[in-house]
Parts: C-alpha cells; sequence; structure tokens
C-alpha cells in the first residue's frame, strides 16, 4: 500500500452543519449593520443573553451557553421579554431562537430565527443562508444571506462564500473571489479560511503556487489548536512541500490531528504505521486501527486503503 497522495488529502470543509425548522425568505435589498462583537462575559449582559447567548457566536455580550445545556424555562420568559422591550435587537431574537428550539417549540425557534436574520444579525443570516443550501436547495438565495453575513463581518459566513466562489455554489465558479474571501477572514485569524486558502496557494488555485505561503498559514491554524491546521503542517513535512521532508516531523503533526480525531490525519498515521514510517515499527494492526477510524468518520479515501490491508493480512503466508 503506497503512502503517496493520500496523506495530502483533508476534509477540512467551511459548510457548518445547521439545524433548525425556519422557513427562510431571501434577503431584503438593505439590511441594517450589525453591531461590532462585545467583549466576552461584558458585565450588566441581559438576562436573556446570560441564559441564551451562542458560545460560537463572536457578537454576543455574554459568555455564551451550549444549546444542550439552556434552561429553557428560565430562558423562553426572560428572552420573550427582552424581544418585546427591543424588538429590532437581532442579537435577542437569535438568543430567543436558541431558547425557543432548546424549548422543542421548532415553529417559533423558526420563526425567530427569520427574523433575526432579517434584523441583519451575522450568524441568523449565516444560518438562515445554510438552511437554504441544505434544505431549500436553492444555492442562489443561500449565497445571497451568506453574503450578507459575511458583508456585517461574520467570519464563518466569509469562509463559506470563499467557498461557494470555489466550487460555483449559487454565484459563478471563480478562485480569485474565493482567495479573497478566504483571505479576508484568515487575515482576521479564522483557522478554516487559514487552511482553506493555504489548500489554494498549494494548488496554486487563484493564486500562485507558493508552498512556504501555504505552509505559513497552516502553521497559523495549527498554533490555534486547529487539526486542519495541523494536519497541514504534517502533510508539508511528510511531501516537502515549502520544508525539507521530515518524517518524524510528519508522525508528530499528525499524531496531534489524529488525537483531535481528525480522520484525513488518523488515515496518514495508518499508512506510516503501515509503512513504518517517521521511527514507527512496522505494525499494521496498528494501521487498521486508524484507518478504520477515519472511514467511520466518513473520510472516504481510508476505505480503499484498509481493504487492501486487510486482505493483504489475510493472504496465506507464502512457502
Amino acid at each position: 500500500m503506497a503512502a503517496a497522495g493520500w496523506t495530502a488529502l483533508l476534509a477540512g470543509s467551511a459548510f457548518a452543519q445547521v439545524k433548525s425548522p425556519a422557513k427562510a425568505k431571501a434577503p431584503a435589498a438593505a439590511r441594517p449593520v450589525a453591531p461590532k462583537p462585545a467583549a466576552q462575559g461584558k458585565s450588566g449582559a441581559p438576562p436573556c443573553d446570560v441564559l441564551a447567548d451562542d458560545p460560537e457566536d463572536p457578537f454576543r455580550v455574554a459568555p455564551g451557553v451550549q444549546k444542550q445545556s439552556i434552561d429553557a424555562a428560565k430562558a423562553v420568559p426572560a428572552c420573550k421579554a427582552a424581544v418585546e422591550a427591543a424588538p429590532e435587537d437581532g442579537r435577542l431574537r437569535y438568543a430567543y431562537a436558541r431558547a425557543l428550539e432548546r424549548a422543542n417549540d421548532e415553529a417559533g425557534a423558526g420563526d425567530a430565527y427569520q427574523r433575526a436574520a432579517e434584523r441583519g444579525y451575522p450568524i441568523a443570516e449565516n444560518m438562515i443562508g445554510m438552511l437554504y443550501l441544505q434544505q431549500a436547495r436553492q444555492p442562489e438565495v443561500a449565497a445571497q444571506w451568506i453574503r450578507k453575513s459575511a458583508d456585517h463581518g461574520y467570519l464563518s459566513a466569509q469562509t463559506v462564500l470563499g467557498t461557494f466562489y470555489h466550487q460555483g455554489i449559487g454565484v459563478p465558479k471563480d478562485s480569485q473571489q474565493a482567495v479573497a474571501w478566504y483571505r479576508k477572514a484568515a487575515d482576521a485569524g479564522y483557522p478554516l479560511a487559514q487552511v482553506d486558502l493555504a489548500g489554494l496557494y498549494h494548488k496554486g488555485d487563484g493564486v500562485a503556487q507558493d508552498d512556504q505561503q501555504a505552509l505559513v498559514l497552516y502553521r497559523k491554524a495549527a498554533a490555534a489548536n486547529y487539526a486542519g491546521g495541523q494536519g497541514g503542517v504534517g502533510d508539508a513535512y511528510y511531501h516537502g512541500w515549502g520544508v525539507a521532508q521530515d518524517a518524524k516531523q510528519a508522525l508528530a503533526w499528525y499524531q496531534k490531528a489524529a488525537d483531535q480525531g481528525y480522520p484525513p490525519a488518523l488515515a496518514s498515521l495508518g499508512v506510516m504505521y503501515h509503512n513504518g514510517e517517521g521511527g514507527l515499527k512496522v505494525d499494521d494492526a496498528k494501521a487498521a486501527e486508524n484507518l478504520k477510524q477515519a472511514a467511520e468518520l466518513g473520510f472516504a479515501p481510508a476505505r480503499p486503503l484498509l481493504a487492501a490491508l486487510q486482505q493483504g493480512a489475510a493472504a496465506p503466508a507464502k512457502p
């Protein structure tokens, strides 16, 4: 089983998984500008924010609560009162939607998410856009919503918009536009965008091919403990992309990413165990274990590698 090729594959995706019952509408021509991100843990945050702010929302004014930990009995009335007092505040409507979703009020949550997006709240705009892509199968409308969110400074949406341009989803395919949007989020320190932009530098897609610049971006993402960045640094060392080949360094970086459950790194470890690289002893049991984990996590390239390994292990020994 050859190592070449498989260890370069990454499974990073800009598409966030969104679960919401919202029935979205196309965005209007004008939208209020979202507020600047508030400091985390700001004192004096309204009760609604304390009870239901999203920890993944950079515009929140409280530390945030994971959805499954929201106390719906307290959050729903608190957020309802907050929305009634400030009906144009998209942030409060977004928090209200989360509280309603926790209370299993799907219709109410969907309406609240929609109204938050209509008031220009970035994370809600992104959510509605993803619903249009994933559920309504209307990529052009999805792209309109995602662009609104990106224009309002939501880094995840900027990265998604870059992917839309790179793949031609709802917008004309344009690698240079993809680079521009990835760079906007990458320059703001968003690890996923750094990894996506690094991939374009490696391929010379929409930008001059430059493995050293790709490695710089992978290292930035890795420094944020982002598994995709760690895997990218591992690839660079394994293949000698922008740096001298060093199997031991590759192994160390793949292990960091694999410890976070990153499927391409698990597959790469499987290859290295099979080949006995980076100071490892040949160990097909370990190879199979890592490849199986990668395959179970949805990394398709691991499946034929695992099958080949299993077939080889099952073959009769030569006399």
